[in-house]
């Protein structure tokens, strides 16, 4: 299992999804304890099962830190939720 280090805290992803069939990113760290859900579900026709809203609002710098691991792409398409708007990416 690969590890990246986020912010100090190792971590390793793992890919799922939510209940539309849509991707959720959950980041994890080294004893499997949930350390965070990178994604947010916001039923747009744009999530599949490889694209995804990133949670900037909850995990700030996310989508660099997705970026500067070569695990993913902003699509430049933002959908908002609330008050937040969230960066759809590609991920690889």
């Amino acid at each position: 299992m690969r590890t990246y280090d986020y912010h100090g805290t190792e971590v390793s992803l793992e890919k799922g999804t939510y209940r539309n069939g849509t991707v959720a990113l959950m980041l994890n760290k080294t004893d499997s304890e949930l350390y965070a859900v990178a994604t947010v579900n916001l039923c747009h026709p744009l999530q599949s099962d490889s694209m995804a809203f990133l949670d900037e609002n909850n995990l700030p710098g996310i989508g660099k830190w997705i970026e500067d691991n070569h695990l993913g792409m902003r699509m430049g398409v933002f959908a908002a939720s609330g008050f937040c708007r969230y960066p759809l990416y590609t991920l690889f």
